[in-house]
């Protein structure tokens, strides 16, 4: 009997991690955390049996609990794209760094995901334990994400982790030609969402750079630090803007970039990426932000939510001169700095509630698909699998196990701790 057991990210967006287990042996995948206070985990589990933990990327809400697995055993091992580690550490260190929360593990077991991951490129099959094989597919998610295939008992479980079906200046896409699978967990977080084409989005964008800067202002795009950034990096440099016009990277983006340049096999174009990466320059201190804000440019700086980070300091430096812009991305979740200036114009800071004279423009670049992209990769699934959709708020999770419902599958939104026969 093969059992899939749901530990976290049921109807909500947060602490992925999902369990198999058949045979006396089980196999993690993902182990991330909620930022909320205390930081949500996911449902503990023993690592007795356990035959490795599996990362489908980076980003903390699938990454953010790992150490806390692997300093449990030193004995099983981490499986993910080489990318993959070493973002996923970069972001560990960066969150011990500010959050106030406790965490279940200590800064030094960090350093397992270096000590006791072994590095699997896409499309390499390998055997973990007696009974299961492992096979990662790209994701087109962030750079060495992946879709994770396990099989036990002549079965096949698919997890999407994020993904994103459509190519972008960073990534190629989703692998759509998959192999048969029984059974899909699917994320759902754009269930309910149509994105407009990209190019537009591009352009737009784009337009918005070139006003401010023939106003004399500074353009400040507070951007993912894995991901977003280097993708606004790579739109800048397809467009000119950043031959035309200086343009700044700051704050974890910068050691984002690096990490980048080591892995050019996971992004689609690493020969434009470089040259992106030429043709910006880095804000390294206070000094440079004093800098640059009196000079005018392009600065592309996380969060991308303003909750912290570089630019949130440099907000708080622009937010009240009309010749500025601040530029969003990406999504704004209810109740961060970024969803208040959407809907207000105001940003509520340290207690102080900041009147934004500056202009303000949303550009969402998604990296996730909308309803149109994630019903294009499932319906191509073969195998008439099963699904089970989570990552989402309750509402798409919702809506995507009825789009595929109606589609002629069986689908269905677990509970957090819920267990099923597969």
């Amino acid at each position: 009997m093969v059992q899939l057991t749901f530990l976290g990210s049921c109807q909500e967006i947060g602490r992925s991690g999902f369990l198999v287990t058949g045979h006396d042996e089980s196999i993690l995948v993902d182990y991330g955390v909620k930022f909320q206070n205390p930081v949500g985990l996911p449902v503990p589990i023993s690592t007795d049996d356990l035959q490795g933990v599996i990362l489908t990327h980076a980003h903390l809400d699938h990454s953010g609990a790992v150490p806390q697995v692997l300093s449990d055993s030193d004995v099983v091992s981490l499986f993910c794209t080489p990318a993959t580690r070493d973002l996923t550490a970069l972001l560990l260190h960066d969150m011990f760094k500010v959050t106030t929360s406790p965490l279940p593990y200590a800064h030094h077991d960090i350093r397992r995901v270096f000590d006791q991951c072994q590095p699997t490129a896409y499309e390499d099959t390998l055997p973990l334990g007696r009974e299961f094989e492992m096979t990662l597919f790209n994701a087109g998610h962030i750079p060495g994400s992946a879709m994770v295939s396990l099989s036990i008992d002549g079965r096949r479980i698919l997890f999407t982790g994020d993904f994103n079906a459509l190519p972008s200046r960073l990534h190629a896409g989703v692998r759509l030609n998959l192999p048969r699978h029984d059974v899909v967990v699917t994320e759902s977080t754009y269930a309910r969402r149509v994105n407009p084409p990209r190019e537009e989005i591009e352009r737009a964008l784009v337009a918005s750079i070139i006003d401010t800067m023939d106003r004399g202002g500074v353009a400040l795009i507070p951007a993912f630090a894995v991901g977003r950034s280097q993708e606004i990096m790579c739109i800048l440099e397809q467009y000119g803007i950043t031959r035309d016009y200086p343009v700044y990277v700051d704050g974890l983006a910068r050691d984002v970039n690096e990490i980048v340049m080591q892995h050019p096999n996971y992004i689609a174009c690493p020969r434009e990426f470089e040259r992106a990466v030429r043709h910006t320059r880095l804000i390294h201190d206070s000094r440079d932000r004093h800098r640059v804000i009196h000079k005018g440019g392009v600065i592309i700086s996380p969060a991308g939510m303003l909750k912290g980070g570089a630019s949130k300091m440099l907000f708080e430096n622009l937010y009240d001169d009309p010749s500025n812009t601040i530029i969003l991305v990406s999504f704004q979740i209810p109740g961060t700095p970024g969803a208040e200036l959407l809907s207000t114009r105001q940003v509520t800071l340290n207690r102080r509630v900041l009147r934004v004279r500056a202009e303000v423009r949303y550009h969402h670049l998604s990296s996730h698909s909308d309803t149109n992209g994630l019903m294009e990769l499932l319906m191509r699934v073969p195998g008439d699998p099963e699904f089970y959709v989570v990552h989402g708020e309750p509402e798409s999770c919702d809506a995507l196990a009825q789009a595929l419902t109606d589609s002629g599958h069986q689908a269905y939104v677990p509970e957090m701790g819920d267990s099923f026969e597969v």
